[in-house]
C-alpha cells in the first residue's frame, strides 16, 4: 500500500550552471495512478488523475530545450530541470518561512494532489515533482534500470538544488513517497525541518515483496528500507504520522485492494509504532482511504498547518489542533 504559519519571503539561488532549465509543457501529461499499490495485492483500476491545468503554474512559452538562467526570486517555479543524471518537472509556490516538499506515491503524478496544493499554497511555500516517466516528466534515458528510494531521493535534492529550492525543509512522503522522503531526511538531516509521513510504507515491510515497478523501472524495495538508515531516528524533530482511518481501501466507500485481514492489521500497526521516530510526534487519523489528499484534504492542510506552526513557535506537536473539526482523531 501501499500552521498559522507567519510568512515571509523565501530567498532562491540561481541555477546550476550545470543543470538545463526548460519550461514545462503547458497543458500535456501522462496521466498517472492516484493511489500507491503494493504489487502483491490485486487491486481496482485507480480513478483518473484530476487535469494537469489543476496545478497552478506560470504560463509558459513552448519548450525551447536551451538553458535558462532562474530567477533568484521566483514566486512560482515550474520547469522540467536536468539535474541529477535526470530531467524531472517542479513546480514550487507560495511564500513562507519553510518550504514543504511534497514527494508522491508509486507512479503517482503531482495531479493527484491537486485537491490540497492551493491550501498549502496559501500556508507555506511548496514544492511538488513527477518522478521520471511520470506525468509532465521525461522517461529515464536508461531503457531499464534498478531503482532505490536512496537513489530517488538524491535525484529530488538534486533538482531542489538546480532549481535554487534551498529550504529549510518540510518533507511529505504518502505512501511509496514515504520511503523517498525518509531516505532524503536521512541524506539531508540538516536541511529538515519537520517530516509528515501520509500513510507511508515503512521500510523492511514482509508484506512489500523485493521489488515495485515504476514507469517501467524496477524499484528494489530492500534496498529502498536500507536507504532510510533505520526509518530514520530523528530525535526532537517535528514528526506528523497522518494515517487513513481504512488504509484497506484506495478512497474511502471504494473497492478494497483485496489485501488479507493480516495485512491490513500489520500496516495500522506499523503505522501507530511510526511516531516513536521521534520525541516530538503525533498520529493522525483521517477519514480516508489510502489517498487522503483526494479523501480528506481538510486533514491533510490541518496536519501541514499543525507541523508548520511546530517548527516555527519550536513547541512540541500535541493534539490540541482543531482535529475534530476536520473529522480527525489524533493520538
Amino acid at each position: 500500500m501501499r500552521a498559522p504559519v507567519l510568512l515571509a519571503v523565501v530567498l532562491v539561488a540561481g541555477c546550476s550552471t550545470a543543470s538545463a532549465v526548460t519550461a514545462a509543457p503547458p497543458t500535456t501529461a501522462a496521466t498517472s495512478p492516484t493511489s500507491s499499490p503494493s504489487p502483491s495485492r490485486s487491486v481496482p483500476a485507480p480513478s483518473p488523475s484530476p487535469s494537469p491545468s489543476a496545478v497552478p503554474r506560470t504560463k509558459a512559452p513552448a519548450p525551447t530545450h536551451r538553458a535558462v538562467a532562474v530567477p533568484a526570486v521566483a514566486a512560482t517555479f515550474s520547469a522540467v530541470v536536468s539535474a541529477g543524471g535526470v530531467r524531472q518537472w517542479l513546480h514550487c509556490s507560495g511564500r513562507g518561512p519553510l518550504t514543504l516538499v511534497i514527494v508522491p506515491g508509486l507512479g503517482a503524478a503531482a495531479t493527484s494532489w491537486s485537491p490540497v496544493l492551493p491550501a498549502l499554497q496559501q500556508l507555506l511555500r511548496t514544492c511538488i515533482y513527477d518522478r521520471p516517466g511520470v506525468g509532465l516528466s521525461p522517461p529515464r534515458p536508461e531503457v531499464r534500470q534498478v531503482l532505490d528510494a536512496g537513489g530517488l531521493a538524491g535525484e529530488l535534492w538534486a533538482v531542489l538544488q538546480a532549481a535554487g529550492q534551498r529550504g529549510p525543509y518540510l518533507v511529505l512522503g504518502h505512501s511509496f513517497g514515504g520511503l523517498v522522503a525518509r531516505a532524503f531526511v536521512a541524506q539531508h538531516r540538516s536541511a529538515v525541518r519537520g517530516v509528515l509521513l501520509a500513510e507511508s510504507v515503512t521500510p523492511f515491510d514482509p508484506a512489500s515483496g523485493r521489488f515495485w515497478i515504476e514507469a517501467g523501472h524496477e524499484i528494489d524495495m530492500t534496498a529502498s528500507s536500507v536507504a532510510t538508515d533505520g526509518g530514520p531516528r530523528l530525535g526532537s524533530t517535528p514528526l506528523l504520522v497522518l494515517s487513513a482511518s481504512r488504509p484497506d481501501e484506495d478512497h474511502l466507500g471504494g473497492p478494497t485492494y483485496g489485501q488479507p485481514a493480516w495485512m491490513t492489521t500489520l500496516w495500522i500497526r506499523q503505522q501507530a509504532a511510526d511516531p516513536s521516530l521521534s520525541s516530538s510526534s503525533i498520529q493522525v487519523i483521517a477519514r480516508s482511504g489510502h489517498v487522503l489528499q483526494q479523501d480528506d484534504p481538510p486533514a491533510v492542510v490541518e496536519s501541514v498547518r499543525e507541523l508548520a506552526a511546530a517548527v516555527v513557535s519550536g513547541r512540541r506537536l500535541n493534539c490540541q489542533g482543531p482535529w475534530s473539526q476536520v473529522g480527525a482523531q489524533c493520538t
